[in-house]
């Protein structure tokens, strides 16, 4: 399900004022996503959905009807975001009504005149005004207009002479009058010159504050661009700019140039300062793309969007480097601190990690908890972590801008550049591409130079190692950088980032995992090998020591380890092999050398009955698909090594025995062809039956269970002896033939 859109939000209006019927711009957000979306549109109350046209989800057009109010808000209603509400205003200026003699500064039609008892206007015919009979007569025909014509031409010459008479008559009066006049209008001019002076400095100030009335929105923008600067309200600042460019952005009036100037230079800082604060680093992606919108609206030249997102990629790079020369210069004060380094506190790090732990015989392997030591981790480990937390945090935000710069949301409609920007976008996919490989490049041999610098070149060690690397990770802290890494990993893919700019991180876990494999099977290997300084040849009761429970627990650690870092499911076919029979294994093994035969001999029993069954249950446990395969390679070694060990084992013990035979057999020049009667069993022959009654007490105070087989072989072997040393007597007496038998009864 989508989630719900925010509410219709209006916040902007041009003109915010006019009479009913004025064609308005309404400006906002989320003001439908369509045309049938938008349900409702009232300006001071009055419905104006039948004359509404929705533009865009930022712009409707309307006309504003008579309202009963005379100021009012702009509210917008639509299905998707519901009851919306408004920030601006709109005042209703309604029409007033002018009399005979009201001064007004607009036409009015004279053919009309104001009834005031009715109050109302009523039209009347321009010919009423004038006399119906300006020849005073009635006419009927042509002779009496000719009569009419003569009578009034007298008139006009009474009149004339009338007139000229009377002018004569008054004309010294008519000059006296003149010069009166003349005189008093100097007299006036003197005492009124001061009053007049006033008048006329008071209608140039009273014409002077009507202009600035009338476009005191101009005069005042310059001081209202400053003060909503300083308090952050640009979408004012945007919004009066474009008002006073639509109204005098080509005005030739020299004081409207003036001020229109001014506001020029006060946008110009502003342009300035708003991209002073898109390349402000750090800053949230909500910040960037409102100061990218802002630029837009202002038509700032250059496209400020992929400014900014060049200065995030170098800002990010920036940051790597420098958590990588942190942890450095913190190492190497940690080596002059004499060893003193931070603590961290890593509970994974502590349930794999165990020194020594009992093991029952016979039983599975738990690793045990101890949470009650604290472990440090190595500044290697320590670094991969804060650059995944970097890259983790800063490249989300960075990639998400670029997805807002191609799809064109960072840019607004009005700003009448969208389509060039967003094809600018696609132009520059490459380079972002570039820029996105370049940060994964960067984190991948970064955490090389830490933790593989075999892999790097000399160039590249100079740049991003520099690290300490005399003491090499552990199987456990490796592990935990593999399962860092692949955490970064798994973030960076959810954001659909393209597999090939992610392939070199793979490529890291895939080295990763092989170190970390090799370096765990080599300790492993160590631990192995010491295990026999650990021997005290102490026997249970069941004729073992501890070394198989020690060996049992040393692989199950290193199971463990391989399955926390992920490993297992990479390389679950490989099998473990160490060299039992080498004879570094048995260098300390010199007083009672036959003893200890013998209880390795039991040892190596135990493993192949009881062990080794339990360490297939363990990998089968773990993910390993060739358990079988790795549990039968090790018994083949094993039963090799029992073998040798058995052989030298019987060679120590039959010997002996074998060799005292033909000495016994001959002892005082005993003769088969000249020999007295038997009167029992010889001496030579008592003597090897005491020694294998001494071998069997030896191996049965050890193990029961090697008893027979070990009996069994020395018995043939001095059969066998005894088998070729009567084959070369050439002939029996028959005393000597009865010495055979009763030789072979006895035995």
């Amino acid at each position: 399900m989508s989630p719900a859109r925010q509410p219709p939000l209006v916040t902007g209006i041009s003109p915010n004022e006019g009479a009913p019927w004025t064609k308005v711009t309404i400006r906002g957000e989320n003001l439908g996503t369509g045309a049938n979306d938008l349900i409702g549109l009232s300006i001071c109350g009055h419905n104006c959905l039948l004359t509404a046209e929705w533009m865009s989800a930022s712009k409707i057009v309307c006309r504003v009807g008579p309202a009963k109010d005379d100021k009012g808000e702009i509210i917008v209603t639509t299905k998707s975001g519901g009851h919306g509400t408004s920030t601006v205003s709109f005042k209703l200026l309604k029409p007033e009504r002018i009399g005979i003699l009201d001064q007004s500064a607009v036409w009015v039609d004279e053919l009309n005149y104001y009834d005031m008892r009715t109050d109302r206007n009523k039209g009347i015919s321009p010919l009423s005004l004038r006399p119906a009979n300006p020849l005073g007569i009635d006419i009927d025909n042509f002779e009496q207009l000719r009569a009419a014509v003569g009578n009034l031409k007298k008139q006009a010459s009474k009149k004339n002479e009338g007139s000229l008479a009377y002018v004569k008559g008054g004309l010294s009066t008519f000059f006296e009058a003149q010069d009166a006049l003349a005189g008093a209008s100097e007299t006036a001019d003197t005492l009124f010159q001061e009053v007049l002076g006033r008048k006329d400095k008071a209608d140039s100030t009273r014409n002077a504050l009507n202009v600035l009335q009338r476009f005191k929105f101009l005069f005042n923008l310059p001081l209202n661009i400053e003060r909503n600067i300083q308090k952050g309200d640009y979408d004012v600042v945007i919004n009066d700019y474009e008002k006073a460019k639509s109204l005098f952005g080509n005005t030739e009036v020299p004081v409207f140039k003036k001020v229109y100037s001014e506001v020029e230079t006060r946008i110009e800082a502003l342009r300035k300062l708003l991209l002073d604060k898109l390349l402000e680093t750090p800053s949230t992606l909500h910040d960037q793309k409102r100061y990218i919108r802002y630029l837009s609206d202002l038509h700032a030249p250059g496209d400020p969007a992929w400014q900014c997102i060049v200065a995030q990629h170098k800002w990010i790079l920036q940051l790597m480097q420098n958590c990588k020369e942190d942890y450095i210069k913190e190492q190497k004060g940690i080596h002059t601190l004499g060893g003193v380094s931070l603590e961290l506190d890593r509970s994974s790090a502590l349930n794999r990690i165990s020194l020594s732990a009992p093991v029952k015989r016979g039983g599975s392997f738990q690793t045990p908890k101890d949470d009650s030591r604290h472990y440090k981790s190595p500044q290697q480990v320590r670094f991969v972590e804060k650059l995944s937390d970097v890259v983790i945090s800063q490249l989300p935000n960075f990639w998400k801008l670029w997805i807002s710069y191609v799809n064109g949301s960072l840019f607004s409609e009005k700003s009448g550049q969208v389509e060039k920007l967003k094809k600018n976008a696609r132009q520059r996919q490459n380079d972002f591409k570039g820029m996105i490989e370049e940060v994964t490049r960067r984190l991948v041999q970064l955490v090389r130079g830490a933790l593989l610098p075999s892999s790097l070149t000399e160039q590249q060690l100079r740049q991003y190692g520099g690290w300490d690397t005399k003491t090499p990770l552990s199987g456990v802290w490796l592990t935990q950088v593999i399962h860092t890494v692949r955490l970064s990993h798994e973030a960076l893919s959810a954001l659909e980032i393209p597999n090939d700019l992610l392939q070199v991180i793979q490529d890291l876990l895939q080295d990763l995992r092989v170190h970390c494999l090799l370096t765990t099977l080599q300790h492993t290997e160590e631990d192995v090998k010491r295990l026999a300084e650990k021997e005290d040849w102490v026997v249970d009761n069941e004729g073992i020591t501890s070394l198989p429970a020690q060996f049992e627990q040393c692989m199950v650690q290193m199971l463990q380890s391989l399955k926390d870092g992920s490993i297992i499911s990479r390389f679950s076919s490989f099998s473990l092999s160490v060299d039992l029979a080498s004879p570094d294994l048995f260098g300390s093994i010199q007083e009672d050398f036959e003893q200890h035969l013998l209880i390795i001999l039991s040892n190596c029993q135990y493993l192949e009955r009881h062990t080794f069954l339990n360490l297939a249950e363990h990998l089968e446990k773990n993910g390993f698909t060739t358990a079988e395969k790795i549990i039968r390679v090790s018994i083949e070694a094993l039963r090799q090594l029992d073998e040798y060990l058995f052989e030298t084992y019987i060679e120590k013990k039959s010997d002996p025995i074998v060799g005292s035979l033909e000495p016994g057999i001959y002892a005082g020049y005993f003769d088969w062809k000249d020999c007295l009667p038997p009167t029992g069993v010889r001496s030579y022959l008592k003597e090897a039956l005491v020694s294998i009654i001494s071998v069997h007490a030896e191996v049965f105070t050890v193990s029961k269970e090697l008893v027979s087989r070990v009996i069994s072989k020395i018995t043939e072997a001095v059969a066998e002896e005894m088998s070729r040393l009567m084959q070369c007597v050439s002939s029996f007496s028959k005393n000597g033939a009865l010495q055979v038998q009763v030789t072979y009864w006895d035995s």
